[in-house]
């Protein structure tokens, strides 16, 4: 009798809205934990915001997280707020067994309004602020980390600029022009949507408003230069590494592209910066005709996520379509790492935000605004999925398993 796989358990730790924001109606209560099975199964949701000195551990609307590079029970999390309180990013100890987590040294305030990204190194915590300031343009900020993972800050809580090591207003990296063919509404100031590393720690930022991604120094955040130039009004949202090549994904927000750009994965330093390759995200059929002499017409959908798998053979994009369920591109990679994409699947809910690998096999997606989670099993031949389970959580967003 043949002995019986046991099946390996993850901890999915899952950042929520939790306040009306206009374009979302938040129902979470923070961040919320579930049992995660290798085949997909989830189990009970424990809270993991607690009190601290009469605050919750999170703040409001913890949407975004990163794993912590050096600690393995250390996660960062960013609130993502408004104008009047401001952004805050924090760091928070997690433990698996026990399904808790207590708070890890103070928040800081990220510098701007709508904190919308976070990721890390071994050294310092990097936060995408959307939009902030006078002008309302969007920044980048850094934080230094200290030997328990915590994180440190260069100034006093009373200059909330302050809190980050470093902060760089996208605005002053040059002149910014409206995309001539660009969405008067959301591109009317530069917007930093993501921040991503290079293996020696260069920083790319997508930025939704100026369609570029820019390269910054690390940790100072001092500018390099533009490493992807995009079309106008395809709206930069998130980037992802091939797995081996220097190759960078650029998933566009209001046109539904994958863009494929020639870039080192040891520098971030672009070997073209227009793209070599790209495919749209969503069904022919759903990109409208445009004319010559107007604006290029946008699908009735908006991107939000993208991953590779870490065969370097597909990777996976979330299409928010606007009243109808929601679509995840399966997208098949060249051995240049040219991208084709060959299949849709419904997430089976409405405005899918986040979508995440959990190894190789299994696939997750949250629906924001359907409040589920669904996990897929991946065919490691055509990257086909296939739905296993489902379970619900109010209106998630980022989806992070330890």
């Amino acid at each position: 009798m043949a002995a019986m796989a046991i099946e390996k358990e993850h901890l999915l730790i899952v950042g929520t809205y939790s306040e009306n924001l206009g374009f979302v109606d938040g129902k979470g209560k923070g961040l919320y934990a579930f049992r995660l099975t290798s085949s997909g199964t989830f189990g009970a949701a424990t809270f993991l915001n607690k009190p601290l000195l009469g605050n919750d551990v999170v703040g409001a609307n913890p949407t975004y997280l990163c794993k912590s590079v050096t600690h393995d029970d250390v996660v960062y999390v960013v609130d993502e707020s408004n104008l009047e309180r401001g952004a805050r990013v924090r760091a928070i100890k997690v433990d698996k067994d026990a399904c808790t987590a207590q708070p890890l040294g103070d928040s800081l305030a990220t510098g701007d309004s709508s904190a919308c990204h976070v990721a890390a190194t071994q050294t310092h915590v990097y936060v995408a602020n959307y939009c902030g300031g006078k002008e309302g343009a969007g920044s980048c900020a850094s934080f230094n980390i200290g030997e328990d993972g915590s994180l440190k800050s260069d100034a006093s809580e009373a200059d909330l600029l302050q809190d980050a090591s470093a902060l760089r207003r996208l605005s002053a990296l040059g002149k910014f022009v409206v995309p001539k063919n660009g969405d008067p509404e959301r591109q009317e100031k530069a917007h930093a949507h993501m921040c991503l590393l290079s293996s020696n720690g260069t920083l790319l930022v997508p930025d939704l408003g100026a369609d570029v991604v820019w390269r910054l120094n690390a940790p100072s955040l001092t500018p390099m230069a533009v490493a992807c130039k995009c079309d106008d009004g395809d709206g930069p949202r998130h980037a992802a590494w091939h797995p081996s090549l220097d190759v960078l994904y650029v998933l566009t927000e209001l046109s539904c592209r994958l863009l494929a750009f020639r870039v080192c994965r040891e520098t971030g330093k672009p070997l073209d910066k227009t793209p070599f390759a790209s495919s749209r995200t969503l069904p022919r059929e759903c990109y409208p005709p445009s004319s010559v002499n107007a604006p290029p017409s946008r699908p009735k959908s908006t991107c939000a996520a993208l991953v590779v798998h870490p065969s370097g053979r597909f990777a996976y994009a979330s299409n928010r379509a606007i009243g109808v369920d929601g679509l995840v591109s399966v997208i098949s990679l060249s051995e240049d790492g040219a991208p084709f994409t060959s299949m849709h699947v419904t997430t089976g809910g409405r405005t899918p935000r986040e979508i995440a690998l959990v190894g190789s096999d299994l696939l997750l997606v949250a629906n924001q605004d359907s409040s589920t989670i669904l996990s897929f099993a991946i065919d490691q031949k055509t990257g086909a999925l296939a739905k296993k389970h489902q379970v619900a959580c109010p209106t998630p967003v980022c989806l992070l398993t330890l």
